[in-house]
């Protein structure tokens, strides 16, 4: 499968990198543009149409954000990455939220970003962050003052966003289909969503997947 890339950096030898690291991935073709974060993208999608965007941000506040806004308007087909140096974890949900199909730490392992990557190609989202909030959901407290989420109710909201069935939960968890549906309730009951799609919604705004 072909797969039209730009790779926008301000540091060539990273470009090169990824490209090198990039073209491991058997499963596609990568056809490769380089360029710095102050390119005109406008004449570059137009020129180039590409399939796939990855690039750093030149600030991680609105600056950044609002490139990602500009490139989704310019093509809502196109897959976004952002590959950073920054590792903030307010992050995740803000490039989320802009259009983003992901985000990898450019501390990440090659392995990472080639599963990164492909995860994305896959018209899947996938971050880099999933741990730290993880972390941060099951010890955020609701008014009782119990955690907002056990670490097995994250667990669980993890394998839902991945469109398992309650069936193949308890398969791979090795607990019962009744406790995992008793789960799922109190996770639905805890983040006030009434279906799978705020599950699955709840999960990528905590950036668990």
């Amino acid at each position: 499968m072909k797969v039209k890339t730009i790779i926008s950096d301000n540091q060539p030898i990273l470009i090169e990198g990824l490209r090198q690291v990039l073209c491991t991935i058997p499963e596609y073709d990568f056809q490769f543009v380089g360029c710095s974060l102050d390119s005109n993208w406008p004449d570059l999608i137009s020129h180039h149409q590409p399939d796939l965007i990855i690039t750093e941000l030149k600030t991680p506040d609105a600056d950044g954000i609002q490139v990602i806004r500009q490139l989704r308007k310019l093509n809502p087909g196109i897959r976004i990455c952002v590959f950073t140096r920054f590792e903030q974890p307010s992050l995740p949900p803000q490039v989320s939220k802009a259009g983003a199909h992901g985000l990898l730490l450019k501390t990440t392992t090659l392995d990472g970003v080639k599963t990164g990557i492909g995860s994305i190609l896959s018209d899947q989202i996938y971050f880099t962050f999933p741990t730290e909030n993880a972390r941060a959901l099951s010890d955020e407290t609701s008014n009782t003052g119990e955690p907002l989420l056990t670490k097995r109710e994250v667990q669980i909201l993890q394998l839902i966003s991945k469109a398992m069935s309650n069936k193949q939960i308890a398969s791979q968890l090795f607990i019962s289909y009744q406790t995992v549906s008793v789960h799922r309730k109190n996770i639905m009951r805890k983040l006030g969503v009434s279906n799978t799609a705020g599950l699955v919604r709840a999960a990528y705004d905590h950036c668990l997947v």
